[in-house]
C-alpha cells in the first residue's frame, strides 16, 4: 500500500492537485489480497498526506483462463481447469492475478 500511495502522491504533485478525493485499485480475484486489510492499510498510510480521507475503491477483476488448444478465453476460479469448449486441460491465466492502480481523482 505504501508503494501505491507513493504513486498517488507523485501523480497529485505533477498535476498540482491539492487533495486526492478517490483512489481506485484493480485487484484480481486470484491475487490473494484481503481487501479489508488493504482498505485499513490505506487509511493508516494516507494520514497526513494529500490522500488522507480519500475514498478507496476496489474494482474486482475476474479470473480468465485461455485454452491453448481452441483459443477460447473463459472464466475460471480454480487453478486447475478444463476448457468448457474443447475439454482440454490446462492453459494459462489471462487475468485475475493483477493488483494495479487504476484511477486517481484530484480536486
Amino acid at each position: 500500500m505504501e508503494s501505491a500511495l507513493s504513486l498517488v502522491q507523485d501523480h497529485a504533485a505533477t498535476r498540482r492537485g491539492r487533495r486526492v478525493t478517490r483512489v481506485v485499485l484493480r485487484i484480481g480475484e486470484l491475487a490473494g489480497v484481503d481487501v479489508d486489510a488493504l482498505r485499513f492499510a490505506f487509511d493508516v498510510v494516507s494520514r497526513g498526506t494529500v490522500a488522507e480521507g480519500a475514498a478507496f475503491q476496489v474494482e474486482e477483476v475476474p479470473a480468465l483462463a485461455h485454452c491453448g488448444e481452441c483459443g477460447r478465453d473463459f472464466a475460471s476460479d480454480d487453478l486447475v481447469f478444463i476448457c468448457p469448449t474443447c475439454g482440454a486441460p490446462g492453459g494459462e491465466f489471462r487475468s485475475g492475478r493483477e493488483m494495479e492502480l487504476s484511477r486517481i481523482e484530484l480536486s
